[in-house]
């Protein structure tokens, strides 16, 4: 995580006018789940967006990402990688999409865990199935704001999806399960990884420094796999909300203009 001190001062001899790539979580823009970007906020991304090369990774689905981002915030983005990176969209259209097929042996145990589940206020459909992942939520996949927050208070007091995320682990090695927001849980195969999104970026890219802008449970989970595979010169700065994604941009575009300065002195 970049210091404070990186934050808001440059060192002139560090500076340079080279092209950074920018890779920002959806959880880190849009906090909590359902709800929609800052208005102001959206306006300051774009624009930063509009001005540089900037990706978005989300472990969401693009329905639910649409609903989420304005379009004008979306087409910004050079490119955006949803479902935990199995899908590469681009101007509201599917680039490139990964397929994956889920055996009947972990269906049939994810249909156990969610039975077995105490939380009492269940709504189907608890399963989500994406293009390669598969995400449970026991308050309902389709749940409301209220309903939510009515199984997070309970779930906050049970801790029954810690339990769940390592019995699957333990079951399907094979898979990466983890817990991508407060309310579910999230499973793809090892061989879709989010690594892929770091050899796209870096083949499209050549040279270019990345600048990974993510939240906590989003670096420790599903875009695990993208932080380990950049290189030393990548930076991975661990973001608490659009507080501190502002603070970065506006940190980045006063470097950038200092170092135009410089360059053209």
């Amino acid at each position: 995580m970049l210091s404070h001190a990186e934050f808001t001062s440059f060192d002139k001899r560090s500076i340079s006018v080279a092209e950074d790539v920018f890779v920002f979580d959806l959880a880190a823009l849009v906090p909590g789940t359902c709800c929609q970007i800052d208005h102001d906020f959206a306006v300051y991304l774009r624009t930063f967006a509009n001005a540089r090369q900037c990706y978005l990774l989300t472990s969401v689905s693009y329905n639910e990402l649409m609903a989420r981002l304005p379009t004008s915030v979306r087409k910004a983005f050079k490119g955006v990688f949803a479902s935990s990176g199995a899908e590469h969209w681009r101007a509201d259209e599917v680039v490139e999409r990964v397929e994956h097929t889920f055996s009947d042996d972990l269906y049939e145990y994810l249909v156990k865990v969610v039975q077995n589940s105490a939380y009492p206020a269940k709504d189907a459909p608890l399963i989500e199935n994406g293009p390669a992942t598969l995400r449970v939520c026991l308050a309902g996949t389709k749940a409301s704001i209220g309903q939510l927050s009515t199984y997070l208070n309970w779930e906050t007091e049970h801790r029954e999806l810690p339990v769940i995320v390592n019995e699957l682990k333990a079951k399907f090695p094979d898979h990466d399960v983890h817990q991508d927001s407060e309310t579910s849980l999230l499973i793809a195969p090892a061989t879709v990884s989010t690594s892929r999104i770091h050899h796209h970026i870096a083949e499209t890219h050549a040279d270019a420094r990345i600048v990974s802008c993510l939240s906590r449970r989003s670096a420790d989970g599903f875009a695990g796999p993208f932080c380990r595979s950049l290189s030393d010169a990548d930076l991975v700065t661990e973001i608490g909300g659009p507080s501190d994604v502002s603070q970065l941009m506006s940190y980045e575009m006063r470097r950038r203009t200092a170092g135009e300065l410089l360059a053209a002195e």
